[in-house]
């Protein structure tokens, strides 16, 4: 399971990341909503348009003579509406304030519409006051939220049909007389009810489902540790955020549930990550807690949770990072492949998604190396991969992974030398073909056009990683952790690594 499966959901409002990319403690992405809001504007991109026929039938038949194309141009920008905070709930990053704001007018702009063509199909008489209704409903069942937060928008949605035939009435003397009319006022009265009720129970129905779904998780224990909220999936199994009862403290839960384990392999598979894991002590691999199962057939791995962003995530939302970041990265993330070697575990993962930052308190950025769901233990026993199988990413994967050989220490390597090009470029060094990227060809340039000496130092470092031969390669974490502090002292004027960073890096290994 991926690094970017630490980061929680919880029921919160969101600040935008810090200068650095990072989720602060108090921003701890509520992807639960942002999913949410882009179901519920997917959802209403199918519907809306589909009330065309009807559109056509009123206009056409019940009220022949209403402009269809007025109707066609609101059902077209509403559409525009859903695709547009549609579109802004799947980038990273987007305020979660602005996406709720998005949302609310997306439906407040459809109940509007529904108003404004019930203004051609008998006014305050009009029947088409129900498709309000439809649009409360819809929004019930899609939206759960408190009633604190979905007020607004069911109250901008029942507000909608009265404010336009408000507005209407100033414009239009027939459309006026209709206030004045007592029949008109009791058809009114009779149609506009139902929408109300609908706003009503579509607020009250919202925040129900979702204080049952806070309910269902306050109440899933797995041992001593409640489950508070689902943080994402992968292929072993599932990884919550968690309280631990004992210890009075979050943690994120790896479960497998056996009844769907593709037999005791995979079980194997789940307890050699968390052997692997827990005997790397270092401040750069993810801490394990516990590990055990539950009496209903549960697997678990209780490891610290973690407040930040992954590298894949970090470079998707800021672009290629400055030589100093970078290299400060890959550095830690040597210190942790050099405690892995050591300890006999190969990652065969190593790439951005699988390194986290977080930031300590003191605003250093600390790099931790997450998911060995597939490592190979250099012991009897250790390595559950047949021979002949390749595992891991593969567009990281070295070459002679591509040629059956098993995955050592310089694979791990090679691994994090295309992270580190990932993190300088933006981008890979190779372009994956879905066979072998790397076998027959040379990396592209990592600084193109630049022609200080620094950066072709540097460039060299990277391509000495991805040397075609593991022979040619960096021999070890070590060596490749003393090397790039070299080069780290030709960027040490980025004011993005700190002296005591450095100092924190050059005494890592001690």
């Amino acid at each position: 399971m991926s690094a970017s499966t630490q980061r929680v959901i919880v029921d919160s409002n969101t600040r935008a990341p810090d200068s650095r990319g990072l989720a602060t403690p108090a921003d701890t992405v509520a992807e639960g909503r942002r999913r949410t809001i882009a179901r519920s504007m997917l959802i209403g991109m199918w519907i809306w348009p589909s009330f065309v026929i009807v559109d056509a039938w009123m206009c056409f038949v019940a009220y022949a003579g209403a402009p269809f194309s007025t109707f066609l141009v609101i059902r077209v920008a509403v559409e525009l509406l859903l695709v547009v905070v549609y579109r802004a709930s799947r980038k990273p990053g987007q305020s979660l304030r602005v996406l709720t704001l998005g949302q609310n007018v997306a439906y407040s702009a459809a109940a509007v519409g529904i108003a404004l063509m019930a203004m051609w199909l008998g006014g305050t008489r009009s029947p088409y006051m129900h498709g309000i209704s439809l649009a409360a409903l819809v929004r019930a069942s899609v939206i759960p939220e408190p009633w604190q937060r979905a007020w607004p928008g069911f109250t901008a949605i029942a507000l909608a049909f009265p404010v336009v035939m408000s507005v209407g009435a100033l414009a239009s003397p027939g459309a006026r007389a209709e206030w004045f009319s007592t029949a008109a006022l009791v058809v009114f009265a009779s149609n506009y009810i139902f929408v109300l009720s609908s706003a009503v129970i579509g607020l009250v129905t919202s925040h129900n489902v979702w204080q049952a779904q806070q309910q269902v998780y306050r109440a899933r224990r797995v041992g001593r540790y409640r489950l508070l909220a689902p943080i994402g999936k992968g292929g072993m199994g599932e990884v919550w955020l968690a309280w631990d009862l004992s210890l009075q403290r979050n943690v994120a839960l790896k479960l497998l549930r056996v009844v769907d384990a593709a037999g005791p392999e995979m079980v194997a598979r789940f307890e050699r990550e968390a052997l692997a894991a827990s005997r790397l002590h270092s401040p750069h691999v993810i801490q394990i807690f516990d590990y055990g199962a539950s009496e209903d057939g549960l697997y678990y791995i209780a490891m610290e949770y973690l407040n930040g962003v992954d590298l894949q995530s970090l470079v998707e939302h800021q672009g290629a990072l400055a030589p100093a970041r970078a290299i400060g990265f890959a550095i830690q993330a040597c210190l942790a492949l050099d405690v892995a070697h050591r300890h006999g575990v190969i990652h065969r993962d190593i790439k951005p998604h699988n390194l986290f930052v977080t930031s300590l308190e003191d605003g250093t950025e600390q790099v931790k190396l997450l998911d060995f769901g597939i490592v190979r233990l250099s012991e009897p026993g250790g390595n559950l991969t047949q021979t002949g199988i390749m595992v891991g990413t593969p567009t990281y994967l070295a070459p002679e992974l591509w040629w059956g050989e098993a995955a050592d220490e310089l694979s791990d390597l090679y691994a994090l030398g295309v992270t580190l090009f990932f993190l300088l470029a933006g981008r890979l060094p190779f372009e994956s073909t879905g066979q072998s990227p790397v076998v027959s060809r040379e990396p592209a340039p990592l600084f193109p056009g630049e022609s200080r000496a620094a950066y072709h130092d540097l460039e060299a470092l990277v391509r000495r990683c991805l040397a075609r031969e593991a022979a040619h390669r960096i021999q070890s974490a070590v060596e490749l952790h003393d090397c790039l502090l070299e080069r780290l002292k030709d960027f040490e004027a980025d004011s993005a690594i700190p002296t005591a960073a450095v100092e924190m890096f050059r005494r890592g290994r001690s």
